[in-house]
């Protein structure tokens, strides 16, 4: 039976969530749909069920909607805890989603920590930081399709209707008979740890969020049944695909092309085409991408990360909205994916952005994936079945890792995981 609830807003957060469960040993399962309701949620055979709601890009009211249904149908379900995954950018509709698992949960408090220690993002005062800057004068400030506009984490609450209080420490504190949006800060896994002992002792687990940072922890206390899983043996070829025009990512497929991956920038009319994969120079482009990774190339396909302009002047000229091109290119990505493995592309896939895994998962029309492990933090190692075989899967959000990580998994492949035990 279900004990845990996991509700992410895109597919890379789902995954570096789960992963906090599955590694240790907690039987976790992905799904890429949404469960249609409470006795489906009965029949999944997980300790942790992790959900893709794909609320990321959404309005505000759709959102709450969304998350609202999944709660209710959980605890109609039984499901005893509740875990709303946040972005730890402070993007999405976070203030409405965790309205919304609050009112549906019955319970009467919510905890949210928003920081991810690991990676040097972590809250103080009520502002959220990353690596020493105010999270709003970071990369994610400057994303072209959703900016962060305020580092002060209660800026999210302003159209949410519960009660929010801001707290610099953990312990005890009144709380008084309304519903309560608890914000903490957080700027160590000591301190995330802290908190986690707090609600343990005050019975106050029934519904929580934050990031991949809350969740580390959380297996430590929820008492979760373990099983040992037998490790995998992975293909050591490697082909990376980045839709993600994130500045941290933009660093990462710099240094890897100097450190010798073939970079390989898609021209806006390759990715904004319909059908382009489809045509003779196409197929032929395919085919060249496949040759080149069996030559013991890896190859890093991506979509224009240093010159966004290009696709930005090719939309207008084009007259394609915004939103309509980010669609485009996570399904054409994934598409891309797709017909590789169907000419005979025998390797693992290293995905960057979760509009881009979410795209490949999509065309593989595959509704559930096996977490095994974190390769580096946020970097997580799943599968999925392909016509009775597994196909490997690596996988980040945009915003995580520093420079050398691509490099650093290239070479991670190549002298242990090759042949050998994850």
């Amino acid at each position: 039976m279900v004990k845990l609830l996991v509700i992410s807003d895109d597919f890379t957060g789902a995954l570096d969530t789960g992963v906090q469960f599955a590694g240790k040993g907690m039987m976790t399962k992905v799904l890429s749909y949404l469960p249609e309701d409470e006795e489906m949620m009965k029949k999944l055979q997980a300790q942790v069920l992790v959900v893709d709601a794909q609320t990321r890009h959404l309005e505000g009211r759709k959102a709450y909607q969304r998350v609202w249904e999944l709660v209710k149908n959980a605890k109609n379900a039984g499901i005893p805890y509740i875990y709303k995954k946040t972005d730890s950018g402070l993007r999405g509709n976070i203030g409405k989603e965790l309205e919304a698992a609050l009112m549906a949960s019955g319970e009467q408090y919510l905890t949210f920590i928003p920081a991810l220690p690991a990676m040097d993002r972590i809250t103080v005062g009520g502002v959220h930081y990353i690596e020493g800057v105010p999270i709003h004068e970071s990369a994610f400030g400057r994303d072209p399709f959703e900016p962060v506009r305020s580092a002060r984490v209660a800026d999210l609450f302003y159209d949410v209707a519960v009660k929010t209080v801001s707290y610099a420490e953990s312990g005890h504190y009144e709380r008084g008979m309304d519903k309560e949006i608890g914000i903490f800060d957080a700027a160590s896994e000591a301190q995330v740890k802290r908190i986690a002992e707090d609600l343990v002792k005050q019975d106050r687990l029934g519904v929580m969020a934050g990031c991949a940072g809350f969740a580390s922890v959380l297996g430590d206390y929820l008492k979760l049944e373990v099983q040992k899983v037998e490790p995998p043996v992975i293909a050591d070829r490697l082909f990376i695909v980045c839709g993600s025009i994130n500045e941290i990512t933009r660093k990462q497929v710099e240094y890897a092309e100097k450190n010798g991956m073939e970079r390989i920038t898609m021209t806006p009319s390759q990715q904004l085409t319909p059908g382009y994969l489809d045509s003779e120079e196409g197929k032929a482009w395919l085919q060249g991408l496949k040759e080149d990774c069996e030559v013991g190339i890896t190859c890093i396909v991506e979509t224009g990360i240093s010159a966004t302009e290009k696709v930005a002047e090719y939309r207008k000229q084009n007259h394609i909205p915004l939103e309509q091109a980010r669609v485009t290119i996570s399904k054409t990505l994934g598409n891309m994916l797709k017909q590789l493995l169907e000419i005979g592309l025998e390797a693992t896939f290293m995905i960057i952005g979760g509009d881009t895994l979410a795209g490949f998962i999509n065309q593989m029309n595959c509704g559930e994936i096996t977490i095994y492990r974190e390769l580096e933090q946020g970097t997580v190692l799943s599968s999925i079945k392909v016509e009775g075989r597994e196909q490997w899967i690596i996988s980040k959000s945009g915003g995580f890792g520093k420079p050398e990580l691509l490099t650093e998994i290239g070479q991670l492949m190549r002298s242990h995981y090759s042949k050998q035990e994850v």
